[in-house]
């Protein structure tokens, strides 16, 4: 079945009411991007993604699809935005602290924040990418530009992480420390926070030149404003990038979905005349 057929707003609405051929489009549309995350911030195997993936779809649908309708739906972003957080949570339960990398130091909120401070925010972006575990290929393709750029930060970053200069995969080293200061920086918002929307807007192109500056300058010394601004780059990153799974695997997700039975519409005596 062909997504095009599907704005966001009618996928989500469809989903909220039970509709296969809404699931099928959400499944399609985001699976990809559920499996590509899953690589970077959980290092799961092919099946344990499986089960999580599955196991996430069934609890978006419980309860009458509660927590799908507490998401955002005024736009497909800011929706991401929330699944993304979800998932964040959710994976970070099933991860085991023993098995992050012991090369290295792991980082806490404390250290992002000491190792963030006073950088230019492109530096700032650069390094909270690589903390995330992306690879200087993919950073380049997220940002639109070379890390090379981030030359203080980079700095930073090899006094700090020398054992990761050479990490060439989209894979955290410490999955489960990283979730910790994910999660701290979800949870730090404060009232002088910009609202979401407005970063949208900012990375979108649709601001006034006096709203961008005071928000970027924010972000620069906010963690929780700084982990929104790079997810936003990074979840419309791999919406632009994903590619279909297989039916089959769309198919076994969707078993796990309580949906209504579907009737076809029924013919008129002329169409069923005429055709």
């Amino acid at each position: 079945m062909s997504n095009k057929l599907f704005t966001f707003h009618k996928i989500v609405a469809g989903c909220e009411e039970g509709s296969r051929k809404a699931w099928e489009a959400f499944l399609a549309d985001y699976t990809p991007i559920v499996f590509q995350l899953s690589d970077v911030y959980f290092g799961f195997s092919p099946q344990k993604q499986n089960d999580f993936w599955r196991d996430a779809v069934a609890q978006l649908s419980a309860n009458n699809f509660d927590t799908l309708k507490r998401f955002e739906h005024q736009a497909e972003r800011e929706f991401l935005m929330d699944l993304r957080d979800f998932l964040l949570e959710e994976g970070a339960e099933k991860l085991d602290p023993a098995l992050d990398s012991a090369e290295t130091p792991r980082p806490t909120p404390e250290a992002v924040l000491g190792l963030l401070k006073g950088l230019p925010l492109l530096d700032q972006e650069v390094l909270f990418f690589k903390l995330c575990g992306y690879s200087d290929a993919t950073i380049e393709k997220i940002l639109v530009t070379t890390p090379a750029v981030a030359q203080k930060g980079l700095e930073r970053w090899r006094a700090e992480y020398p054992a990761l200069l050479a990490v060439s995969d989209d894979r955290c080293v410490w999955p489960a420390a990283w979730g910790v200061v994910l999660r701290t920086a979800r949870k730090a918002k404060t009232e002088g926070c910009p609202p979401l929307r407005h970063f949208v807007r900012i990375h979108e192109g649709g601001f006034q030149w006096h709203e961008k500056e005071p928000a970027e300058e924010h972000v620069t010394g906010c963690l929780h404003c700084l982990s929104r601004w790079t997810a936003l780059r990074e979840i419309w990153h791999w919406r632009k990038q994903a590619k279909p799974r297989p039916a089959d695997e769309i198919e076994a997700l969707l078993s796990a979905l309580p949906l209504r039975t579907e009737t076809k519409a029924r013919k008129t005596l002329f169409k069923r005349m005429f055709g």
